[in-house]
Formats: structure tokens, sequence, C-alpha cells
């Protein structure tokens, strides 16, 4: 059992964690993403007709975290769902696994010194900060997929904790689909490392997740029409093992070494002893059941290959689930690798290892991430948001908009949105398994859903003014220019809203690519 001073220990170094989470935030306090509005209209929608629909009446599987969907549209029936809150709830989920984290690796290896460090490389991690700012799902991801894992460490003590830890799972699914690769790890880790412990523990979780699951998907499919999220069919490419594949592994490792470099390679050191049976440097667990030791070092790098081998197009959020455990796994790694048994040896390893990483993030994270980041923002409620409020000032309801971005348009606008990106629209998400998004805007395709008014995104201002496209005469409305789409879209563009006029003759095509189509 532990001390009262003890206790007072952990809580102090938890909210020395946090109070470096809580300063390193402040360069990007306040930031909003398009996606985060797509959750707050899902969740609006919930709470005002119970249907999951980004447009009123039609119902569709877009919100990739039904249960964050769930919770705003929870928070908004007690009059807390504004814009504001999301924020707060997302640094909230941030700020709630870095304190888990801790946690997380006091369970695994017992030494204070490894899990504050661990908390710590967290706290200042580029990825974590950015996304616990936005307002979006994202750090509940990283929480859910973090408590599931911790939970893991426990199933051999009781088929109570089996079943916890099978609940727990099943949340993680509703905050992010990836995190039911968990499934099949979790089976095959608890059956390849029983540690004595006995079948029917090993399995009550099961129990307890598989109906959870198949309820869970014949409700969603009878609702949406969906099993998963559009995002699978809009964000996937085709299974592939090319050069594709070697090209979204290295997007994937850039993400990961741009902020987490030396726990990366310590996590790999770590997996290596494993794989030779390195006894010295794997004992002593803390009596932790040895199956969820081997499921959270298995799900760092798990995860990453799934999102490789299915041609993911791959974004730092995407990948922000795994990198608690690649913390930890990276902090005990260098403790045990290179700390050796003395303990001021071990605490020296630990300085240097914590600091080194939080340099690389933080400075990664001034660099790279903070201007974009904030730049967007400023775009998006300067020049993306103030289209969907004319749209809701100026158009009769019934009225269609047609979009690539559809968050801030929908939330706004109070219109419904044919969503160029296929989030939320089934028939244009059928259409982007065939064609890019690039061909269906230029080639006008879209146009066959009847929308009545267009916004374009593109580094060319007003290219389609006064053009024809399939009958349709486009008319610039408004327009602006945001500096930039984020950080691996540095560009500016315009964005500029068009009223689609039909029933016009097609003009000929102009030589230049500027005129009429």
């Amino acid at each position: 059992m532990k001390s009262a001073h003890g206790r007072s220990t952990d809580v102090w170094i938890v909210l020395g964690c946090l109070a470096v989470f809580a300063a390193a935030g402040i360069p990007v306090a306040g930031s909003m993403t398009d996606d985060s509005y797509i959750h707050l209209q899902y969740a609006r929608n919930l709470a005002e007709t119970g249907q999951l629909a980004f447009n009123r009446g039609e119902p569709s599987y877009g919100a990739t975290s039904p249960l964050w969907v769930a919770i705003l549209a929870a928070l908004r029936l007690v009059g807390l769902g504004a814009v504001g809150w999301c924020r707060v709830l997302s640094w909230f989920f941030g700020a709630a696994t870095v304190a888990l984290l801790y946690r997380f690796v006091l369970r695994l290896d017992g030494r204070r010194e490894v899990a504050a460090c661990a908390a710590l490389i967290l706290a200042g991690e580029a990825w974590l900060l950015r996304w616990s700012s936005t307002g979006m799902e994202t750090s509940l991801a990283a929480f859910a997929v973090l408590a599931c894992l911790r939970a893991g460490l426990e199933v051999g003590r009781s088929a109570r904790h089996s079943a916890l830890f099978g609940l727990l799972l099943f949340l993680a699914v509703l905050a992010r689909p990836e995190a039911l690769l968990l499934v099949p790890l979790a089976a095959a880790s608890f059956a390849a490392a029983g540690g004595g412990v006995s079948w029917r523990r090993r399995c009550v979780w099961l129990v307890v997740c598989a109906p959870l699951l198949v309820l869970w998907f014949l409700v969603i499919r009878a609702h949406t029409g969906t099993l998963l999220p559009l995002t699978a069919g809009a964000k996937q490419g085709r299974f592939a093992l090319s050069g594709a594949a070697l090209t979204g592994f290295l997007v994937a490792l850039k993400i990961i070494t741009a902020t987490l470099l030396l726990p990366a390679l310590a996590a790999l050191a770590l997996a290596a002893a494993w794989l030779l049976r390195d006894r010295r440097l794997l004992a002593g667990w803390r009596g932790s059941f040895p199956g969820g030791v081997l499921l959270a070092c298995a799900w760092v790098f798990a995860l990453p290959a799934v999102y490789v081998l299915l041609d993911f197009h791959l974004l730092s959020r995407y990948l922000l689930p795994v990198f608690p455990a690649l913390a930890a796994a990276g902090t005990v790694g260098a403790a045990r690798l290179f700390g050796g048994p003395a303990l001021r040896r071990m605490r020296s390893v630990l300085a240097v290892f914590t600091a080194a990483t939080m340099i690389q993030s933080l400075a990664f994270y001034a660099a790279v991430v903070v201007r974009p980041t904030r730049e967007f923002t400023r775009g998006l409620e300067e020049v993306i948001a103030p289209i969907g409020v004319w749209l809701g000032e100026n158009t009769p309801e019934g009225t269609v908009v047609a979009a690539p971005d559809i968050g801030a348009i929908g939330w706004y606008s109070r219109r419904t949105v044919l969503d160029l990106g296929g989030l939320v629209s089934p028939q244009i998400n059928r259409m982007r398994r065939e064609i890019d998004l690039e061909r269906i805007i230029d080639q006008g395709l879209y146009l066959e859903f009847g929308p009545d008014y267009f916004v374009d995104r593109h580094g060319e201002p007003l290219r389609f003014e006064g053009a024809v496209i399939r009958g349709v005469r486009f008319e610039a409305v408004a327009s602006g220019s945001v500096s930039n789409l984020g950080i691996r879209k540095p560009d500016p563009v315009t964005y500029v809203l068009y009223r689609l006029h039909p029933g016009r003759e097609e003009m000929p095509e102009a030589g230049d690519g500027k005129g009429a189509r």
C-alpha cells in the first residue's frame, strides 16, 4: 500500500507535468480546425433531433468519433455546447492523458523517475499540444486508448478487471475507429503471454466487448447505412506492397521522429531485447499481466504499419494515439538499456534522455507547428466562417452548398452541405473511390447533385468566375485569402463562394483554362 507521502509525491509530479503542458500550449491556445466544426454540427443535430447527421434529416456516419459527438451533444443539452467548450474538453483530455501516462508507467516499471520522465516528455510533445488545442477528438482518443492499455496490465488480476478492459476497449473504438485494431492485438497478446493466468480471465474481456461492438454495428448500420465512418473511403487508398507503401512508411516515420526520435529508437531497442529474450532487461514488470505489456508494445508498431499497408492519407493526429505508449516504451527502454542498476546513473541517463527529447519536440513545435496552426485558425475565423454566416443570412432553407471544407460552412449557415471531401455525403464518397477531388471539381461532376452554391478552395483566385460547366454558370459572390491550410500545405489559397445558375448553354472551352468550360 502506498504511504501518504508517496501519494503526495505522485500528485506533485503530475501537477508539475501538467504545468509544463499548460505553459507549452499557450502559443496555440484558442486554435480550431474545420473538422472541429464537423463534430459540433453532428452534436447539434444529435442533441436537437436525435440523429447522427451533419445535414439535418440525413443520417450519415461522417463523424469519426461518435463518443466525442455524444459528449458535445450532452453538453449542448445542458447549455454548454458552444465552440469554446469543445476546446476546453480537448485540452482537458490532453492533460488527462499526460496524468494517466504517469500512472501507466509507474504501474509498469515501478520507478517514479521513469514515470515522471515519460509524462514530462508527453507534456512537451508537439503533436499532442497542437491537437489538444483545436477542439478535436484526438486527445480523447489518445486518452481512451491509454486507459485501455492501462486496464490491460490488470487483466490477469480478476474477471472483473478483464471485463473492465473489454468495456474500455469498446469506448476506445467509439472514440476513434482505429482502436478496433486493439481487438485482434489483445487476443493475440493475451494468448501469447499468459503469465500463468487462466484462459477464463484472459477471455472475459472479449465476452464483454464483442456483443457491444456487434450491437453498435447493427445500430449504426441501420441508422446511417454504413458500418464504419465514411472517412475510410475518403482517406484510404488501396492495399498494396508498392512504392506507395514505402512513401506512406516515410510519412509515418517523419511524423513520429519529428518529435520522438529518441523514444522511438529506445522502443526499437527494447523490442529487440524482447526478441532476443534478454531477461535482464525485460524482468520486473511490477506484476503486470504480461499480455498487457505485450499489447502496449504491439500497439506502438501495429497502428502505423496498418495505416501504411492500407495506404491512408496520414496526418499527425491519426498517429497520436500511439504516442503515449511510445513515450512509455522509449523511456522504460532508455532506463533499462542505458541506466544500469545504479540509481545515480539511471537518473543521469533519464535526465539527458528527457531533456534531449523535449528540446527536439519543443523546437519543432516552435519552428513548424505554431505559426501554421494560428494562421489557419485566423483564416477560418476571418474567411471561411463569414462565408457560412453570409449563406445563413442570405439564402433560404433548403439551399444546397457544395464545398470541400464543410465544418464552419455547415455550422454557421445551417444549410444543407454537399461534401466534396466525401465525409458526410455518401454519393460523393462513392465517386471519390474512383475519381480524385481535383477532377470532381474541375469537371463539375458534383453538379449532377444539384447544388445551389459552390465554395472553391484553390491557389488561383476566381478561377471559375463567369465559367459555364455542364450548363451551369458560376457567379462569384464572396472571396477571401487564407495564408495556408496547415503544416503540409503551406501555400496561400483563396476561398470563393459561387452562386450557381443552371440552364445556361455550354460555352466553348477557353484556351488558357481560365474562361468558360
